[in-house]
């Protein structure tokens, strides 16, 4: 029978020194009907293991966030036997998957003088909007998606409130021009709806708005190549190849940590060194994890990585004249022999091919 391994978040703010992740290995896992009912079986084989024992409140499974209430047969459905299994913030967290969510509640302070304790109850159970969001890592200040989805909820039930809410919101500093794209289509709506109200009501200036374009479709790679990367280790940002062509190449494809994370391209005008310190951190982990270059497909991801590569190398206080970018449609026919005039315009030479 298949075993269920899984590796849990461990740290004591009061005996370590480092977190680390320890083991766990469940046979039975059918008898587990939810995610809360595996950690309490956890907690009772781990007399030091501790968790908020509240079915509504949530960790991370594979970096997903996830509640306790989830099924355990659907987490397996979609992630496998293997779960990892973490606190929505590792950087607060004080005792295994508790955390320390005071910064969560000060952003709450910002709009209490509209809520009711209906308004607080619901705000308390929005801390997965609001710790999910990956740009806290980079802006702390950041009011946080949890507020704006409060913000949208008070405004439905009592609209008299509405411009005096969406002016707190549209602050340039920290405000909800800064939000980037979550995978919560609830939380998503209520955010398009009022960044548009904010700007029906001229309360933002819409030229500190940059809009990212969509990736490009795939280029047409013939059947046969007349160049392939047996020798170059390849990165590639915010999409994959598949298979076959991976095959065709011959090429060392580099799996990196943060191949899918926001470059924050769409804060460039609001705060570029904002944008810079997050596209930096990238670039520098595709860089340290071996790869000889990295492959875009997206204009404005051309232009962050190797336009600004001087600017992201100031950022980040090191060099990486060594590495460079290319756009996919440049490694397409670098496959056919062809050497694209575009690399003589490259910030960062390409000086591999």
């Amino acid at each position: 029978m298949k075993k269920l391994e899984l590796r849990i978040f461990r740290f004591d703010k009061k005996l370590d020194y480092e977190s680390y992740y320890k083991p766990y290995i469940y046979e039975n896992y059918e008898n587990f009907l939810k995610l809360y009912d595996l950690l309490l079986q956890v907690q009772d084989d781990d007399i030091y293991f501790k968790f908020d024992e509240n079915e509504n409140s949530y960790v991370k499974i594979n970096n997903v966030p996830a509640p306790l209430s989830t099924p355990l047969e659907d987490i397996l459905l979609r992630f496998g036997l293997k779960l990892s299994i973490e606190p929505l913030s590792t950087k607060r967290a004080y005792k295994d998957l508790l955390f320390d969510k005071n910064d969560f509640w000060e952003k709450f302070t910002l709009l209490a003088p509209f809520c009711d304790e209906e308004n607080k109850r619901l705000y308390g159970n929005l801390e997965h909007f609001y710790y999910a969001d990956e740009l806290l890592e980079f802006h702390s200040e950041f009011m946080g998606n949890a507020l704006f989805y409060l913000a949208f909820k008070i405004i439905e039930k009592d609209s008299s409130k509405k411009e005096a809410i969406l002016k707190i919101l549209c602050d340039k500093e920290r405000g909800i021009f800064y939000h980037l794209k979550s995978p919560f289509d609830e939380l998503e709506s209520a955010i398009k709806w009022l960044c548009d109200e904010i700007l029906r009501l001229n309360l933002f200036d819409k030229n500190l708005l940059c809009f990212k374009k969509e990736n490009e479709g795939l280029p047409n790679f013939k059947e046969h190549l007349k160049h392939n990367f047996s020798n170059f280790n390849i990165a590639c940002y915010n999409f994959d190849l598949d298979d076959s062509l991976k095959a065709r190449l011959k090429a060392h494809f580099i799996a990196f940590e943060k191949a899918y994370q926001n470059n924050g391209f769409s804060l460039l005008k609001l705060n570029e060194d904002l944008t810079y310190k997050m596209a930096s951190e990238i670039i520098l982990d595709a860089y340290d994890s071996g790869a000889d270059f990295l492959l875009v497909n997206n204009t404005d991801d051309f232009f962050l990585f190797d336009t600004c590569a001087k600017k992201l190398m100031q950022s980040c206080g090191r060099e990486f004249d060594d590495f460079y970018v290319l756009s996919l449609k440049e490694f397409e026919l670098l496959t056919q022999g062809t050497k694209p005039q575009s690399l003589k315009n490259h910030t960062l030479k390409v000086s591999l091919i």
